[in-house]
């Protein structure tokens, strides 16, 4: 037991193996709320919503096939269907994944997409009263808001949803562009063909085109800005860090997160002792790591944190996993 409780205290568990685990239950609790986004609003709603990514090119494929009578309307065969497609369509994305952003992020990607192809392919719908047409506005915010905090909390810890966030995050890790702004017009182009077939639909309670594409509008804005807002794995912060055993904390930030830094000679007003000041930039989800760091060489040390609107010169964009 003794030798357990050492091994949960060590170094290696703390750095290692604790990450993966806290990585793993946030890939599984933000894909859950991305699924429910998806089943208990959108698809709850009489006006045809679309999601985005590959369940929205699913949702769109559906009901091109509903409206041909090669999938009967209302049937779970549809459920089935884009669970199919997901895990099916995802496979030359992840590839991409696995070789233009890295091989870690791909993997847990992978278990987003099966746990995703599950969830919206078994767990059945949850009357929250939202079926009106009245309701249509509401179904597409709160579906907009928990998919774009289930797809920003999974890239806020080093993976995605798969698909056209894949994609996003490729483009985003070259160009240095916002993911949910990318995903954005993308998903634009689902939403346009998904208003096409919806429009067609006759049988539909509400099928018109552009009341379809203008509400899947709403959810693609309410995606895009809760996207922005959890992740922050692009956005940059500039950290002081003041202490008076600077040498071993240099090491380890150097070693460890693979960051430079520049140092500055200061002097507190109260003890007149003279200390040294760190100054890092580094991608706002590598602060967590920081403190911990910082905590291990010196936890009396004294930190500022502040945004960096922009980052010139010699600064490695690194995959987020």
């Amino acid at each position: 037991m003794q030798k357990l409780k050492r091994w949960f205290k060590s170094e290696q568990f703390k750095m290692k193996i604790q990450p993966e685990i806290k990585r793993t239950i946030a890939v599984m609790v933000f894909t859950l709320i991305y699924g429910l986004g998806v089943k208990w609003f959108l698809e709850a709603s009489t006006v045809h919503l679309y999601t985005g990514g590959i369940p929205g090119i699913a949702q769109v494929i559906r009901d091109l096939m509903v409206l041909n009578g090669i999938i009967p309307r209302g049937s779970v065969t549809g459920d089935y269907f884009m669970s199919v497609f997901i895990i099916i369509a995802n496979i030359p994305v992840l590839i991409l994944g696995w070789f233009g952003v890295s091989k870690r992020f791909t993997i847990y990607s992978f278990v987003s997409i099966v746990m995703q192809s599950l969830v919206i392919g078994f767990i059945p719908k949850f009357e929250l009263g939202i079926g009106g047409s009245e309701h249509a506005l509401l179904a597409s915010l709160m579906g907009g808001l928990l998919i774009g905090l289930g797809v920003g909390g999974a890239l806020k810890f080093g993976t995605s949803t798969g698909g056209i966030d894949i994609i996003a995050q490729y483009v985003s890790l070259k160009k240095g562009q916002s993911v949910g702004f990318i995903s954005m017009l993308l998903n634009i182009v689902i939403a346009l063909f998904g208003a096409i077939i919806a429009g067609q639909d006759k049988e539909a309670v509400h099928s018109a085109a552009g009341l379809v594409f203008l509400y899947t509008i709403i959810r693609i804005i309410a995606t895009t800005i809760a996207t922005d807002k959890v992740h922050t794995a692009y956005h940059h912060v500039s950290v002081d860090i003041i202490s008076e055993n600077p040498q071993e904390m240099i090491q380890t930030i150097l070693v460890k997160l693979h960051r430079g830094m520049t140092l500055s000679k200061v002097q507190g007003a109260f003890s007149h002792k003279e200390k040294t000041m760190m100054t890092i930039i580094i991608s706002s989800y590598e602060l967590d790591t920081l403190r911990e760091l910082i905590k291990q060489t010196d936890d009396k040390a004294f930190i500022i944190v502040r945004p960096v609107k922009h980052v010139f010169g010699n600064f490695k964009k690194k995959t987020i996993a």
